[in-house]
């Protein structure tokens, strides 16, 4: 009986021990999110993907098996709901969720695209690696300590950047208002904007004065994002030369490791310099 007691004490202990050693499953709303949470947590997360960069998180729509990824997750990690409009409702009664629109509601009345702040994503980094702590406290000092790194990181590149963009930047077009954050950061201005009003088509006057401006030759370069429908981009360009980039907000091609955030936001960077060559 002594023997069994011990065998059952042991079975338990161990037991124990493999649950404490199960990363936490973390399901962030969009990939640049993920990226973020895969930076902070480390092997200690289980970082996953609910909507696919594919898609705009503007029109998305909810499938069983994203409802079946949010119910088993630890926590949930989104932006608010001026951002990820088809998660307001799931998420509105759910615990353990994190809402990193809440750290800068002010930035958010301008652009819900917060993360291509660097001042924003390094508080979103902290927030989310207090939020990890939370759920697992004994790997608390490793999430601080990788958000401090991806952190330093983060301001070692904005000082590069700043470099590079210094100086007068030539005119562009770019799909919709969704980079004011990163433009803000290196002094930049969109010239125009293809839908102004968001998901909303342009108007007739709009369209025509941005045909206009386009065979006139005012363009260095026109953005163009996987996400969003080029019929009428391409309808404007329709025997123009001009330059077409492209522009991934969602972070498509980015491997969601420890360096993947950095290197999203110099892919970005990188498409944007495109246009001053």
């Amino acid at each position: 009986m002594t023997r069994c007691r011990l065998f059952l004490a042991a079975w338990l202990l161990w037991f124990q021990g493999a649950a404490l050693a199960e990363p936490l499953t973390v399901v962030s709303s969009i990939k640049p999110l993920q990226l973020l949470v895969s930076a902070v947590g480390g092997d200690q997360v289980n970082s996953q993907l609910l909507l696919s960069p594919a898609f705009s998180p503007h029109d998305a729509r909810l499938k069983p098996s994203q409802w079946q990824s949010l119910h088993e997750a630890d926590l949930i990690v989104w932006v608010g709901p001026e951002m990820e409009s088809f998660l307001a409702s799931a998420l509105k009664e759910r615990g353990k969720v994190l809402t990193l629109g809440a750290l800068a509601p002010e930035a958010m009345e301008v652009d819900p695209h917060i993360w291509l702040s660097v001042d924003l994503a390094a508080d979103m980094a902290t927030a989310i690696a207090k939020a990890l702590a939370r759920n697992s406290p004994r790997h608390e000092a490793g999430f601080l300590s990788r958000a401090a790194r991806l952190v330093t990181q983060l301001r070692q590149e904005d000082l590069r950047l700043r470099q590079l963009f210094a100086g007068d930047f030539p005119a562009y077009l770019v799909p919709h208002r969704g980079y004011t954050h990163f433009e803000k950061q290196y002094g930049l201005a969109p010239t125009a904007l293809v839908s102004p009003n968001g998901d909303h088509m342009p108007g007739a006057a709009h369209v025509v004065s941005l045909r206009s401006r386009l065979v006139a030759g005012e363009f260095a370069c026109v953005f163009r994002e996987p996400q969003h429908d080029g019929k009428l981009t391409q309808r404007l360009l329709d025997g123009v030369e001009v330059r077409q980039i492209s522009l991934d907000p969602m972070a498509g091609a980015i491997r969601a490791d420890r360096d993947g955030f950095v290197a999203y936001y110099r892919s970005l960077a990188a498409a944007f310099l495109a246009c001053a060559e």
